[in-house]
């Protein structure tokens, strides 16, 4: 049985002006372009997804935050256990694809190309990092669900990661010093 997620108490919505102006600045903010993944009983789901974070090296625990009405969300309860697929640049196609840019038909299909590490959530090999984690905490705030993941093993590679901002993809490039 799956335990209900703690509820954040929010102030009442704000005005849809304010709405608009988060929106716009929260565009401004550059993110890593991830794809959460699961797979179990519930099935196996995959949403492309900007907000994680991490929150802890000891243990070493992250953070990501999914649509609550997105099949992924409800799955990743069930299943109790995530992936978090740091995109590199060359997964652009999978990170249009995973949120939804080439039609449903293509949002959840995995590619021979993925594996999994130790939960069984499906993996890019290929990712700047991969963190596969067991779904220890979730907590509904507004229209997501937060979800805490103990990472059980981590998988990196030298790829440069793909990031987003002001409604478009890019890539992170160093400043010179």
């Amino acid at each position: 049985m799956v335990a209900e997620p703690l509820r954040l108490a929010l102030s009442p919505s704000a005005s849809d002006e304010l709405r608009r102006r988060f929106i716009a600045g929260m565009g401004r903010t550059t993110g890593a372009v991830t794809i959460v993944t699961t797979e179990g009983t519930a099935g196996r789901f995959g949403q492309t997804v900007t907000a994680m974070m991490s929150v802890s090296a000891d243990p070493p625990t992250l953070v990501v935050s999914l649509y609550r009405a997105a099949p992924v969300a409800d799955a990743v309860r069930t299943n109790q256990c995530f992936a978090v697929n740091v995109l590199a640049v060359e997964h652009l196609d999978a990170a249009r694809a995973f949120a939804g840019q080439g039609g449903s038909s293509s949002r959840y299909r995995f590619g021979d190309e993925w594996t999994s590490l130790r939960t069984g959530s499906p993996v890019l090999p290929t990712a700047a990092a991969a963190f596969d984690c067991h779904a220890e905490q979730f907590l509904v705030a507004g229209s997501h669900l937060l979800i805490v993941g103990r990472v059980v093993d981590v998988r990196a590679t030298d790829a440069h990661g793909l990031t987003y901002a002001n409604r478009a993809y890019g890539r992170q490039e160093p400043l010179a010093r």
